[in-house]
């Protein structure tokens, strides 16, 4: 039963959203890296990556850091777009908002690691704990990119907002960068990699997939609204069969009623053969009395 359930798979994140996932992890931790490389300078990681690269590691540094910010900039007005003009998309993000729900399921998650109750919490397509992750990112990202723009292009921005709003974009960019660091590297990192229920890892971000006995553990609401719709299908599918069945049932009769003559020409055939036969007969047996006065 186990490897039947291994071999069952449930689509958890399309092609196109695995390559924007893939894009926004490596923009996210290339900033992250030619970020605090620019803070902690003399840090001994940050010294062994300027070894590593040179003379020219600082100003590589800054470009490096640029690029990812414009890659990160790039996929999130994508991801924009997806969500807007897509079908999946839009189901995506409304599957993605918050609801009273999820509420409930925070205080019944509480209760069940506290040892109050032994009945997990199930969950749909999305957890409170992804629409967290997912929202957080998005804030972070609106405003990691706002106030990196205005850092990036000090000279357009200093006689608008003055060294003191520059120092408070500065403060926001650092202290934002810190928030964001530790709730992927501790929050997000530990709920797909670490945590017992998925380790070594949850793969459905590069493969796609969810096993049968993952979607029951972690996603056991989804799984039975798939079984519905495709219980659904199926029922319509089966109709169909039924209908298309039932109407060639009826062309072959039609075609078997085309083909049976009708009582009219039934009747004219067999007269036919009857003038036929009556002209084959010899004169003297149409004429026995002429022949028998001869």
């Amino acid at each position: 039963m186990s490897s039947k359930k291994q071999q069952e798979k449930y689509l958890r994140m399309t092609l196109n959203e695995r390559i924007q996932h893939f894009f926004l992890l490596t923009s996210f931790i290339t900033l992250v890296i030619t970020g605090f490389a620019l803070k902690f300078p003399e840090a001994l990681w940050v010294r062994g990556l300027f070894n590593l690269f040179g003379e020219n590691a600082f100003e590589l540094r800054g470009d490096v850091h640029r690029i990812a910010a414009v890659i990160m900039v790039a996929v999130s007005f994508y991801h924009i777009f997806y969500v807007i003009l897509s079908q999946r998309g839009r189901k995506f993000i409304i599957d993605m908002w918050f609801r009273k729900q999820d509420l409930t399921d925070l205080n019944n998650a509480f209760r069940y690691y506290i040892g109050k109750t032994k009945v997990r919490p199930k969950f749909g397509r999305f957890s409170y704990i992804e629409k967290a992750e997912y929202w957080a990112v998005a804030w972070g990202t609106i405003v990691m990119g706002a106030t990196g723009g205005v850092l990036w292009f000090e000279n357009t921005f200093l006689p608008v907002i003055s060294n003191s709003g520059m120092d408070i974009a500065t403060a926001i960019h650092y202290y934002e960068a810190i928030l964001a660091s530790l709730a992927i590297f501790v929050w997000h990192f530990y709920f797909v990699i670490y945590n017992p229920d998925v380790y070594p890892m949850n793969k459905a971000w590069f493969k796609g997939y969810l096993t049968r006995e993952e979607m029951e553990h972690e996603h056991p609401l989804e799984l039975e609204e798939i079984e519905k719709e495709q219980a659904k299908e199926t029922k319509k599918e089966n109709i169909r069969k039924e209908d298309t069945g039932k109407k060639d049932i009826k062309k072959k009769d039609i075609k078997k009623e085309e083909k049976k003559p009708a009582p009219e020409e039934i009747k004219i055939e067999k007269d036919k053969k009857e003038d036929k036969g009556n002209n084959n007969i010899p004169a003297e047996e149409i004429n026995p009395k002429k022949d028998a006065g001869k």
